[in-house]
């Protein structure tokens, strides 16, 4: 049976705009003493091989006016496919509506594949990952299902320490919910998602070298105007605390890398993800330039991605393909006769309809 709906959002689906329908196990439960952001991944890498999960991001809440509510810092882990809950004390005034919340990636890099958040007073808000890819971000699948549309969005990567380009983002969650309508013609859907991804307020990545993202763009209230008027307006940036005092951050950056000596970038490169998923096609994610993550094979279409080159092979297959293809049984790409890799992968990961 079907997830009861409780929140529509405004999604991508098959590149056009469209309705995600966030069951109820999508959404964290009400807190009475703040808002409660869930962050659903869809890959995490870290450095420890210890299967502890990436980090989770800091969590900083602003109202519609700019205005800072609150912050959780260092949240915890979370691993691959799981989400975790994130709950911010509002400082005053709990009926403060957090229309603006600002994801900061900590050091183990995570590709989040939707978030979603409660307010004290029980509205809730949706926003998926496929959003990350279309606004330019680097991304990769998930196989996270939103459960009232049996829809897998795509993850949005973020990381701390310079293994990916954004180190967080804001989004401003009314301006993704369904009250606002979405545009018929194809020219309106092109206006609406530059509007989305473009104007600052409704979503804005960082990037490196702004590590500790703490500031927001908002849009600048000015009385006796709609909303839709507010949203042509000039933007402004309102600032949280950091987390930690620069040397506390200096001396914890330093601690974790001399700790840590297998990066993102080489934990990704030990590993394959499987799927069977027709949205989940081997071509585009190789044909993306923003694409990251591990190596990639869908064995219905029977198309591998290498995706350190970016490059396109099919599935061996004894009938006709012995050569110049990826063989499964040896889980080894074979070019010429001569397996391409020095060891097997350390991490496959099967997202395949059996599993």
């Amino acid at each position: 049976m079907a997830a009861a709906v409780v929140v529509e959002a405004i999604g991508l689906i098959s590149g056009f705009l469209g309705i995600i329908q966030f069951g109820i196990d999508n959404i964290p439960e009400v807190e009475s003493v703040g808002s409660t952001v869930r962050v659903r991944v869809g890959l995490d890498f870290n450095g420890r091989l210890s299967n502890t999960g990436g980090d989770l991001p800091d969590i900083r809440l602003f109202n519609e006016a700019g205005e800072f509510i609150g912050i959780t810092a260092d949240p915890g882990t979370v691993k691959s496919g799981m989400a975790g809950d994130i709950t911010v004390e509002h400082k005053s005034n709990l009926g403060q509506q957090a229309t603006y919340t600002l994801f900061s990636a900590n050091n183990d890099a995570i590709c989040i594949a939707y978030a979603s958040i409660t307010w004290p007073n029980g509205e809730e808000y949706g926003w998926v990952g496929d959003w990350g890819r279309q606004c330019g971000g680097s991304w990769y699948y998930s196989n996270v299902y939103i459960s009232a549309s049996s829809y897998t969005p795509d993850c949005l990567w973020i990381d701390g320490n310079n293994n990916q380009p954004q180190t967080g983002f804001q989004i401003h969650w009314p301006e993704f919910a369904n009250d606002n309508p979405i545009p018929d013609s194809l020219e309106g859907q092109h206006t609406k998602i530059d509007h989305l991804c473009n104007s600052g307020p409704p979503f804005q990545m960082h990037t490196y070298p702004d590590k500790d993202p703490r500031s927001i763009m908002y849009w600048a209230p000015r009385s006796g105007r709609s909303l839709s008027d507010k949203r042509v307006l000039e933007t402004a940036t309102s600032y949280g605390p950091p987390k930690h005092a620069v040397s506390a951050r200096f001396e914890s950056e330093q601690d974790y890398n001399e700790a840590n000596q297998t990066t993102t970038p080489q934990l990704i490169g030990m590993s394959m993800v499987i799927s069977d998923s027709e949205k989940h096609s081997a071509e585009d994610l190789c044909n993306s330039a923003t694409s990251y993550g591990p190596d990639f094979m869908n064995i219905k279409s029977e198309i591998f991605c290498r995706m350190s080159d970016k490059t396109i092979w099919p599935i061996c297959n004894a009938a006709n393909i012995i050569d110049n293809c990826f063989n499964t049984g040896l889980s080894q790409l074979v070019l010429n006769g001569i397996a391409t890799r020095d060891e097997p992968y350390h991490n496959v990961i099967d997202w395949t309809s059996a599993n």
